[in-house]
């Protein structure tokens, strides 16, 4: 049974010394499968927490936050193709953490829709072609985490292990069809992908769902909630939605509650939310409640 149906326990690299191994074994394959595991659902100022690395003999798992992965560009930045599954984001943060650029870049999710798939999830794919359902338990896990537990691991390299053997098939099939060097331009405009810093906009509120129809008053709660959010989700470091849900700060804009106990009965609204938020849903009312004045009638 080939390594790709056979998946082994995958080498976790932790330390400078392993690292060095890894990149002199990496400089003899002419491909790699590439993967990064973020923080992004859990904190404020997201980072890269694992970079897993396939070949056709093995799985890796780096951990970039007990070792410095910076030698692994000397084996993914050299025009070796590296293969990716929507590699979009990933392209973005390798740009935003290390600097690195992918010149040789191949992306299975695009080169599956060009070949007219319709499952162009990752796990799709695998299940469609190798009969082998992947987990997704721990989908939104908090990657920053440590120690990382066996099970993570192994969860992680498999966003790499079938990569390869998928490679394979979608670029023979390309090359069948004349596609190949068409997607290969597409591959490159992915690849060029630049990072863009997350900059807070405090008119954001104005695109939220239901926000159009709230009056004046329930307007300037809403602004007022926005700002006061994103401020306490950058000082504790953690995601806006987990500081104060969007659904609640519609329905605090909506209702206003002039007491604790018609606070209490707003949804969302728990006891946890307003002992960090308390005091700025209290001046988020008041501000409700404020004649408006004239030049923000328009709000």
């Amino acid at each position: 049974m080939s390594h790709a149906l056979r998946p082994s326990p995958p080498k976790l690299v932790a330390d400078a010394a392993s690292l060095a191994t890894l990149v002199q074994l990496l400089r003899a394959e002419e491909v790699i499968a590439l993967d990064t595991e973020s923080n992004s659902f859990h904190v404020y100022r997201e980072r890269v927490c694992l970079i897993q690395l396939s070949t056709r003999s093995g799985d890796f798992v780096v951990d970039p936050l007990t070792v410095d992965p910076s030698p692994l560009s000397e084996v993914l930045c050299d025009g070796r193709e590296i293969v990716l599954h929507g590699a979009d984001y990933d392209v973005r943060c390798l740009r935003r953490e290390y600097g690195w650029r992918l010149p040789r870049l191949f992306d299975t999710m695009a080169a599956a829709r060009r070949l007219g798939r319709t499952g162009l999830g990752l796990s799709a794919l695998v299940e469609a072609r190798f009969g082998v359902r992947l987990s997704k338990t721990f989908q939104r896990a908090d990657w920053g985490r440590r120690p990382l537990s066996h099970e993570h691991l192994t969860y992680a390299a498999l966003d790499t292990h079938y990569l390869l053997p998928l490679y394979d098939g979608l670029a023979g099939e390309l090359a069948q069809r004349g596609a190949l060097d068409e997607a290969r331009r597409e591959f490159d405009r992915i690849a060029s992908a630049e990072f863009r810093e997350r900059i807070f906009d405090p008119e954001g509120w104005r695109r939220l769902k239901g926000a159009r129809d709230l009056d004046l008053a329930g307007r300037a709660v809403l602004r007022a909630l926005w700002v006061a959010r994103e401020e306490q989700a950058r000082a504790l470091d953690r995601p806006p939605f987990k500081v104060l849900a969007e659904q609640t700060m519609l329905e605090l804009a909506r209702q206003r509650p002039t007491d604790g106990e018609g606070l209490s009965l707003i949804p969302g609204a728990t006891p946890s939310v307003l002992r960090r938020m308390g005091a700025a849903v209290r001046t988020a009312l008041e501000a409700g409640r404020a004649p408006i004045p004239p030049d923000e009638t328009a709000l």
